[in-house]
């Protein structure tokens, strides 16, 4: 059973249909990978998916569940399902590790009463948040600065701190738009084993990137969408043989290894 699923999205900004009835699903323990070029609405579907966008029509459903149309972004993030931007966000003047940490808290439940308590009420789970933090970012490479704050990291630092941002509340279905852009090929690398390291361990990810190599490598399943609909499905080599794939999107007939 798919962990999410997508059926005859709609969405329009005035006379322009940025969504046409997409249909798609992503399951646990997979990478799916949404492809297109610019202005092909993969970016809407996240935002309608995650609660940013009201859709116009279409269903959505998480683990079986309906997501109602007007269900808030942190209301869709409580249920498991989180998404990185195009455009990192965060907390300028903090360091990075601060930064995960402010974002490991908010998967706090803690009542008035353990607020009200101080820090010593609050030692285990910010020993485990900080704990999940390291790892992270010894995964990332990113160790080495986590007391740089987050202002001066460089575009790919910034890209890597939101993903990892998002997995330190361990969710069950993350979804990334343009992990890879900005990042050197080396923590490219990085990103792709630990996506792979994370899709084995039985999380379900939802990945948009321009960078064909990198999706390909990663992908288990992958959709094209071109003027809001989907073109085309299927396993990477599949895609990569595609032909209006090739046609539209690449040029060529072949895709670059």
């Amino acid at each position: 059973m798919a962990l999410l699923e997508v059926e005859n999205l709609v969405k329009s900004f005035g006379g322009l249909r940025a969504v046409d009835d997409v249909s798609l699903s992503a399951e646990a323990g997979k990478v799916t990978a949404l492809i297109g070029p610019n202005g092909a609405g993969k970016t809407t579907v996240f935002n309608v998916v995650t609660g940013f966008d009201l859709r116009d029509s279409g269903a959505i459903r998480f683990d079986d569940e309906p997501i109602p149309p007007k269900r808030k972004p942190w209301q869709v993030a409580r249920l498991g399902m989180v998404r990185t931007f195009q455009t990192p966000v965060g907390f300028p003047k903090l360091t990075v590790l601060e930064n995960l940490e402010v974002s490991g808290s908010e998967g706090s439940t803690e009542s008035l009463r353990e607020a009200l308590a101080g820090p010593r009420a609050w030692g285990d789970e910010v020993g485990k948040v900080d704990r999940r933090a390291e790892e992270l970012l010894r995964e990332l490479g990113l160790w080495e600065r986590c007391d740089v704050v987050l202002e001066d990291l460089s575009v790919g630092e910034n890209k890597l701190l939101e993903f990892a941002r998002q997995l330190i509340n361990d969710p069950r279905l993350l979804m990334l738009d343009e992990p890879a852009s900005g990042v050197d090929p080396a923590a490219i690398g990085r990103l792709s084993s630990l996506i792979r390291r994370l899709r084995d361990q039985g999380l379900g990810l939802l990945v948009i990137d321009h960078n064909l190599s990198f999706i390909l490598g990663i992908a288990d399943y992958v959709y094209v969408l071109a003027e809001g609909a989907v073109i085309a499905e299927g396993t990477p080599d599949e895609i990569a043989r595609h032909p209006r794939v090739l046609e539209i999107y690449l040029g060529k007939g072949e895709v670059a290894a």
